[in-house]
């Protein structure tokens, strides 16, 4: 063998040896309830075998015994990847990290250690948890998550008012996922129930603007009769302010697609009341009553011949 297969031989063996060496020291301090010199060590050892399941394993149980709940999520969540037979330890493994971080106070920790039970096992039912891993989904904003996780959250909420309190939530999720079909009953369900009054402000903001959208798209789509209706509910008590001048603009739209001039006027006119005229939906309700009043003015009379 060439030196520099000896050279290359005997570093790799090293590095196994060294490996080895930490993870023996780190079981010993782990054993001696020494924590943090044991995690140490199995880091170490991660950096000189990266992949090795047991030391996982290991650095994950002794980053949990030291309070230090975002390396300890880090690592289950790594073993059940690298090691999909052991998906249901790392699973355990993430639970005991959410019930210490609840118990220490730490929600953002919680948060973190289910999005790495959902990442290495998707199927566990979180049972108590879908409360907070469905939050908290909905505020990292990942809405595919949080629209999967709400329901069950408020079928499981403890009273009335949580429900309602989630159920806002979830409308909320499903309008920044543009899915309005999903939100205004959700919203809907809020006003009819009653049960939070502290959401039910929001409820009507986000069902006006939502009748709002759908209004834009029906009437985009030539349907301004089905439009209407949308545009109606838009500007019900309760709706912002911009969304209900949004709304007549669209009721104008519409009136005019059906050929009423004078119903057209009317809505520009009131799309027109609480704004500025240098705002966008001032302008544009400015230039459809212009465009209007233009093609009511009688033709200009044909010059006459010499």
């Amino acid at each position: 063998m060439r030196p520099l297969g000896f050279a290359c031989l005997a570093l790799a063996l090293a590095c196994a040896r060294s490996a080895a060496d930490h993870e023996d020291l780190g079981d010993r301090n782990y054993a001696a309830g020494a924590y943090r010199d044991a995690l140490a060590e199995y880091q170490l050892g991660l950096k000189a075998h990266a992949g090795s399941p047991d030391l996982y394993a290991k650095a994950a149980a002794a980053a949990l015994h030291t309070g230090d709940y975002g390396l300890a999520s880090a690592n289950y969540v790594a073993l059940g990847e690298t090691d999909r037979s052991r998906a249901a330890e790392a699973a355990d493994g993430l639970e005991r990290v959410v019930r210490a971080a609840l118990a220490a106070n730490d929600r953002n920790a919680a948060a973190t250690a289910l999005q790495g039970l959902r990442a290495v096992s998707p199927g566990r039912p979180l049972g108590k948890y879908t409360r907070l891993a469905a939050l908290g989904a909905a505020e990292r904003g990942d809405t595919g998550a949080a629209l999967a996780l709400l329901p069950s959250a408020v079928a499981a909420a403890g009273n009335a008012r949580s429900a309602d309190s989630l159920l806002f939530v979830y409308g909320m999720a499903a309008v920044r996922a543009r899915a309005c079909s999903t939100a205004v009953p959700a919203f809907e369900g809020v006003l009819r129930r009653q049960h939070e009054p502290a959401v039910a402000e929001g409820a009507r903001e986000g069902l006006g603007l939502c009748a709002l959208v759908e209004g834009q798209r029906l009437l985009a789509a030539g349907k301004p009769a089905d439009a209407e209706d949308w545009f109606r509910r838009a500007t019900a008590p309760g709706s912002p302010p911009d969304v209900v001048r949004g709304a007549f603009l669209g009721l104008g739209d519409v009136k005019l697609a059906q050929g009423d001039i004078p119903a057209a006027l009317e809505s520009y006119q009131q799309a027109l009341a609480g704004g500025t005229s240098g705002d966008t939906l001032a302008q544009r309700a400015h230039e459809k009553i212009n465009a209007l009043g233009k093609a009511d003015a009688p033709s200009p009379a044909p010059p006459k011949l010499p």
